[in-house]
């Protein structure tokens, strides 16, 4: 597995792509979750709401850590598996999916579902880091 420096501009445009989309995923579903602990339409309960807000700190660490791992791979620190247009377009699939909720319904178990698997995905590329 190469490090940025022997990286083709494909690949590390690829990276780069997944790193954003993965990154903003993780802060539209951040968003998604304190929307719905705002709804008054349909208030979420008490424990919902902690439930969400313990979702909402998981993600929020998540995306130091990718930041982390973005952060190591440009400072030529760590080696990747840059990914391919098949592993950009399964990303792109999942958040299609992170896009399509809305805050009306019960949403929580599916972002843990969604959040998981966009970070599994992105995980593969930074094998020795997961």
């Amino acid at each position: 597995m190469p490090k940025k420096n022997k990286i083709s501009g494909k690949g590390l445009q690829n990276y780069l792509e997944s790193y954003q989309l993965t990154r903003e995923c993780i802060v539209d579903l951040i968003s998604k979750l304190r929307k719905r602990n705002r709804n008054l339409n349909n208030p979420p309960t008490p424990s919902e709401v902690a439930d969400n807000d313990e979702k909402i700190l998981e993600l929020v660490a998540a995306k130091a850590l990718l930041d982390a791992k973005l952060a190591a791979f440009e400072a030529n620190k760590v080696s990747i598996a840059p990914p391919s247009d098949l592993q950009l377009n399964s990303l792109k699939d999942l958040i299609a999916k992170v896009d399509k909720l809305n805050t009306n319904q019960k949403i929580s178990d599916e972002i843990v579902k969604l959040s998981t698997d966009v970070l599994t995905e992105f995980n593969n590329i930074h094998p020795d880091q997961a």
